[in-house]
């Protein structure tokens, strides 16, 4: 013997799909899944049908039935239900049917087996047949409830013989106390015909609450990533419950005891009715009274704790009372209310998916209803349960709805994700114009202030030493302090112009950073000396592979502004070698220190972050990080309040040192002997500059503009120029064009330096890419006698200065 039970649920697929595909995806599946539950209903009314049914099978329609084995006995037809004949319910009743076979049943075909089969047969039983005990299933476990089930039971043939075979049927029922009528036959066709039974009847139930479970999964999911989304959650586990109970009411053998299954049932339903009101009040957006929650949470823990009361103190008897009684409590405190809350918000909304949603809760309130009545065995015997058909409808009405609502959310996020790449686009191009503007500005702004504050710093220097008196000589110097801070400022400007527009590039070559080291000393111990700071730096024998001119910017820029930022103690410069041929340059301070959130900033442009006398203007550390980018050095950052900072780059390290020459060393009239040529559109300029170069003995040519020079060029007797010395922008012609004139006339390999204020990013470009030297206005003596000295010595400066 076997009964029809639940079906193994087959795997679910996962779906992906995106935006409005979506959404008819899912009313596709929704329409073809209720399309082949129709067409397998309708094949298998087909298949019952007695037309359709092949001999030898035969339906036994009538039977006897009495009290007990003994009788009386009375004629009944089938389907019997004890309802009908006012029998109490639950109880035992005994039949007896009658299964005639004719001699050529068993003598000309007989089938291999036969076999008995009904649709609706109690799970606790036992059934002879001739008086041969052929199936007990009066200990079936049914959760304490006996049920009717499809049932199929092979019968020897040797059990069999010719005329009216005796079957008598044992049954112990419950509320739905009857018996279906019976068909008797081979068992190959009544095997094939409970198939298709089995399929209509728990098959398809238990894949569309698997697919209802589906989509509540993915309602929870939702909810848990977007918990403003209340009502999803609340529908989510909703719905998850139900399908999981309607799955339940297809297994015939469960692993928990019968009295704590028919409790879990109890507690299911009551614990469904609580989570649609707290659904329904969710998606409500009406004022409720304050009342209904409260009540709704007092009355399903009222009734949750008298089914366990009901459950720990009686038997399956008892559980069914305590649901005839709590199931109306239940539905008129809890379901209908929640019903009616929906119902109102689904036609505030006016939408045909909101009208299908309140379709399906009609659809679900009436499955319920007849539930109700087919648990207490009022409906008829061949009826099933209509929640496990109707509930996920709900669900899959619902999700439709939830889908729509994402597909919509979706379009929107496009729509905004457009806008905002529009607006990100707009606004892009608006800063590039505006920086665009700003570098124009900045460009020609600081070529005005240029040309005066150069002339300035030569007729400063030039003053110092011819001042002797010791009055003046110190307000020479402060004035020249004045100028130095105004061309470090133009100066900070020029090298963030160059290193912003690109047009600084890295030229790495063998630098020995004791040579390096030793220039800062010199740059910077005056600057220590005055405020009392101990300048330490460390010999060392290092020679690393980096720009010389972006390397001494960077530990210049970071000695500096140590020195800015430290009012006692000291600054401490030195390299350490570190595994894997690298040398980490570090400089210490015991300054006030960086706070952990001012260590981003730090690094910005026109930032300082205190203010005290003497600050720079906040370029420093902007040029030390783009210059350590464009080198290839990592820059690090360590600090603590109070206590004092170290930064810090990593160089790759070389064996063989390359020493250049240093300015310090030269005489007063180094450049005697020398006839220079100087090319400068400004006169205040022009003449510090020649000024400037004559006292250093050199014989120096001046001119303001191209004509001048080739005037020049085409007198005669004419000495060659050992160096020339222009400005890009002249009138007329620019500086390149006047390189290509002196250069034609006085050898391709004539060094030139080109002294210029501009900072626009295309003129930076150019210069880079001519490969000229460049020292940019304003600058001081030294860096100009430096620049000379290369340029005289043949090494041309690898970056403009």
């Amino acid at each position: 013997m076997r009964h029809l039970g639940a079906a193994t649920p087959g795997e679910l697929r996962r779906h992906d799909a995106l935006h409005r595909a979506l959404g008819r995806v899912w009313r596709l599946f929704t329409v073809m899944l209720l399309l082949a539950g129709h067409l397998a209903r309708a094949g298998d009314l087909a298949t019952t049908g007695t037309a359709t049914v092949a001999p030898p099978v035969a339906r036994i329609t009538h039977a006897e039935f009495g009290p007990s084995r003994d009788g009386p006995w009375q004629a009944i037809p089938l389907p019997d239900a004890w309802r009908d004949r006012g029998l109490d319910r639950p109880g035992t009743g005994w039949y007896r049917l009658r299964l005639p076979l004719a001699a050529t049943d068993l003598i000309d075909r007989p089938p291999t087996m036969w076999a008995l089969y009904t649709r609706r047969m109690g799970t606790r039983h036992r059934v002879w047949l001739n008086g041969v005990l052929l199936d007990d299933g009066s200990t079936q476990r049914d959760n304490g409830l006996p049920r009717l089930l499809p049932w199929l039971l092979p019968v020897p043939s040797s059990l069999l013989h010719t005329g009216n075979n005796l079957l008598e049927l044992e049954i112990h029922a419950g509320l739905r106390a009857g018996q279906a009528d019976m068909l008797f036959g081979s068992l190959a066709e009544l095997d094939e015909l409970a198939l298709a039974h089995k399929r209509q009847d728990v098959d398809l139930p238990v894949r569309i609450n698997l697919l209802a479970a589906g989509a509540c999964l993915v309602a929870m999911l939702l909810w848990l990533r977007r918990r403003s989304e209340v009502a999803m959650g609340w529908f989510g586990v909703l719905g998850l419950l139900i399908s999981l109970r309607n799955q339940a009411y297809f297994d015939v053998g469960p692993s928990l005891p019968p009295q704590l299954s028919n409790l879990s049932f109890f507690l299911a339903q009551v614990l469904s009715g609580w989570l649609l009101g707290r659904f329904a009040v969710s998606i409500t957006q009406y004022p409720l009274p304050s009342r209904y929650p409260r009540l709704l949470d007092r009355v399903c823990l009222l009734l949750a704790l008298a089914g366990v009361g009901a459950s720990l103190l009686g038997d399956a008897v008892t559980m069914d009372r305590a649901r005839l009684l709590a199931y109306p409590v239940l539905v008129g405190c809890a379901i209908l209310p929640a019903l009616w809350l929906l119902a109102r918000h689904g036609l505030a909304q006016r939408g045909a998916r909101l009208g299908l949603l309140l379709a399906m809760l009609a659809v679900v309130a009436g499955a319920a209803g007849h539930d109700y009545l087919f648990q207490q065995g009022l409906t008829p015997l061949q009826h099933e349960r209509w929640l496990p058909y109707a509930t996920p409808l709900l669900v899959l009405a619902y999700a439709t709805v939830m889908v729509r609502r994402l597909v919509t959310q979706l379009d929107q996020v496009e729509v905004l994700n457009r806008t905002l790449e529009l607006r990100v686009l707009e606004r892009t191009q608006a800063l590039a114009e505006a920086n665009d503007a700003k570098s124009r500005f900045v460009a020609a702004a600081s070529h005005d202030l240029r040309q005066p504050v150069a002339a300035i710093g030569l007729m400063v220097s030039l003053l110092q030493d011819q001042l002797i008196d010791p009055a003046q000589r110190a307000m020479a110097n402060k004035v020249d302090e004045a100028v130095a801070a105004l061309e470090a400022l133009l100066a900070g400007l020029t090298d963030l112009s160059r290193l912003e527009s690109g047009a600084l590039q890295a030229r790495p070559q063998p630098v020995v950073l004791q040579a390096l080291f030793d220039a800062v000393r010199v740059h910077l111990v005056e600057a220590t000396g005055r405020k009392g700071l101990a300048l330490r730096i460390d010999a060392t024998p290092c020679v690393v592979q980096s720009d010389p001119l972006l390397l001494e910017q960077i530990v210049r820029n970071l000695v500096d502004n140590a020195v800015h930022y430290t009012e006692r103690g000291g600054v401490r410069l030195r390299a350490r070698v570190l595994a894997g041929q690298r040398v980490r340059v570090q400089v210490w301070d015991s300054g006030c220190g960086i706070a952990a959130r001012d260590r981003q900033r730090a690094f910005l442009p026109f930032v300082r972050l205190r203010e005290h006398e003497g600050s720079g203007q906040g370029l420093g550390l902007a040029i030390v990080q783009r210059s350590a980018a464009l080198i290839g050095a990592p820059l690090q950052l360590r600090s603590r309040l109070g206590r004092g900072s170290c930064f810090s780059i990593t160089l790759p390290l070389l064996a063989a040192p390359n020493r250049a020459p240093s300015a310090a060393a030269l005489p007063e009239r180094w450049l005697a002997g020398r006839h220079l040529l100087l090319v400068e559109d400004d006169a205040t300029v022009r003449m510090a500059v020649r000024t400037r170069l004559q006292a250093w003995g050199a014989e120096v040519s001046a001119c303001d503009a191209l004509p001048a020079v080739q005037a020049l060029l085409a007198s005669v007797p004419t000495p060659a120029p050992d160096l020339l010395v222009t400005d890009l922008r002249l009138p007329g012609a620019n500086g390149f064009v006047v390189v290509k004139e002196v250069r034609q006339a006085c050898g391709a390999e004539l060094p030139v330096l080109v002294i210029t204020g501009n900072t626009a990013p295309d003129d930076l470009k150019a210069l880079t890419a001519s490969g000229l030297a460049v020292l940019h206005k304003p600058f001081r003596a030294e860096q100009l006698q430096l620049a000379l000295q290369r340029l005289l010595d043949g090494l041309h400066p690898a970056t403009p200065h």
